[in-house]
């Protein structure tokens, strides 16, 4: 489908899903619940949003079929659409998988009604949601706040157990919105409400000495000096955070010297020393055991999207059709492949990832704002020096907001598990600090 920007007058290609069976296509699911379906967002200049468009939902694993159609659409035709859409659902279904539930599709007046009942599936409740709710409308107070220090301090001591996890989660997933949709300034916003809110809550508290010990990590950084990072840690999501930054680093020998410490603990006498670094080791081991299957499933998703652009016959549409999808990990995966192809000399392989990369490529340029442009580079290149002498070349961009920027990306690793890579960050921002 072609969409024509109403700011830039530029035309560009979405996919949109009318139907959605998550019994056949599963990985539709989350990217419908994160908004991330059915959304036109402008290449050229960023502005775009949701699209209202009919949508039918198929739930077979809780017989759930449910119906959404725009008013757009009139009253009249509402039931010629629900018929449209429900024949493509029994068209792609063998007869054996249609039920009788199919013939009488649940209608919802709302897309944001829709939405909820199918959170409710995933255990996601009305009070839940309420919360979210209620989490926004302080996260405006705090946003109309933000000038006033004095004022924010006093909402934050009268509201610091309503800013926890799920609170700054919300804050940064908005911070993830504004970046998406070119809004430059309200990200900025939202990154200094942020970092100022690290700075006066409790929950900031955790972050800092996350931070503070994610600094500590260098390069030449030993699995006998992670340990004792790890060891000396007093709080589970600093383990975790080293953890994350330095997964290399944890395997069979970091494992077998937090086991010996703990059998020495007990040796001396120290019971409770050795229970708390075995009760360690085991925290540890399971948080790497889920890091390294979340890791899987992401390279799997990777995967499963390259070949489905390498199966279509246009590469460059099917590239585009699935831009949303396409991530640090895509490209990972993507340049392993034709390293892969070229060490093997598979010429007609290599000319086809080649394709797929150049595609790629091209979109990045397309819709990269240059400071976006310029932090790619710089997180392609080797550090110290190749970092330095990119920045030492485009000097007149290391301004306030550019600075900002980094930040905010460092942050959304984080948010994201990718402590590497915002431990990286961080080392190029103070880099470019040092030079402007």
């Amino acid at each position: 489908m072609g969409v024509n920007c109403p700011n830039c007058g530029a035309t560009y290609p979405i996919q949109v899903f009318n139907v959605i069976d998550v019994g056949q296509d599963p990985v539709l699911k989350p990217l419908l619940l994160s908004g991330q379906l059915n959304v036109a967002v402008c290449p050229r200049c960023g502005v775009g949003g949701a699209i209202a468009t009919p949508l039918l939902y198929h739930d077979p694993e809780h017989n759930f079929l449910g119906v959404y159609v725009p008013e757009q659409a009139g009253a009249n035709k509402q039931q010629e659409v629900i018929g449209q859409l429900s024949r493509r659902l029994m068209d792609n279904l063998p007869p054996e998988a249609r039920r009788g539930y199919m013939l009488t599709p649940k209608q919802f007046l709302t897309y944001q009604s829709l939405l909820e009942k199918i959170l409710e599936f995933e255990g996601i409740t009305r009070e839940m949601l309420d919360k979210q709710r209620r989490q926004l409308q302080l996260l405006d107070q705090a946003l109309t706040a933000l000038q006033d220090p004095e004022g924010l301090r006093q909402l934050v001591k009268d509201r610091n157990a309503e800013m926890d996890d799920e609170f700054f989660a919300l804050l940064q997933s908005l911070i993830n919105s504004s970046v998406a949709a070119g809004d430059e300034s309200g990200a900025h916003l939202l990154v200094d409400l942020r970092e100022r809110l690290i700075e006066l809550t409790s929950w900031g508290e955790s972050v800092q000495r996350q931070r503070a010990a994610l600094a500590q990590l260098k390069p030449d950084t030993s699995p006998e000096e992670l340990l004792e990072m790890v060891v000396s840690a007093q709080d589970e999501r600093v383990v975790e955070a080293l953890v994350t930054a330095a997964r290399p680093l944890v395997g069979y020998t970091f494992f077998q010297a937090l086991t010996e410490r703990s059998e020495a603990a007990q040796a001396r006498g120290d019971v409770a020393e050795a229970k708390r670094l075995a009760s360690l080791r085991d925290h540890i081991l399971e948080y790497t055991r889920r890091l390294d299957q979340l890791q899987r499933a992401v390279v799997q998703q990777a995967v499963a999207v390259l070949n489905e652009i390498l199966a279509a016959d246009d590469v460059r549409q099917a590239v585009a059709e699935r831009a949303d999808l396409i991530d640090e990990t895509f490209l990972s995966v993507l340049a392993a492949n034709l390293q892969e192809a070229e060490r093997r000399r598979a010429d007609q392989a290599l000319e086809k990832l080649q394709a797929v990369w150049d595609a790629v490529m091209e979109i990045v340029e397309q819709s990269a704002p240059p400071e976006v442009a310029l932090i790619n580079r710089l997180l392609a290149a080797d550090y110290p020096r190749q970092t330095r002498q990119i920045l030492a070349e485009n000097k007149a961009m290391l301004t306030d907001q550019f600075m900002e920027a980094l930040d905010a990306l460092a942050s959304q690793m984080e948010a994201n598990g990718d402590a590497q890579v915002a431990r990286r960050l961080r080392q190029i921002r103070s880099q470019a600090q040092l030079m402007r």
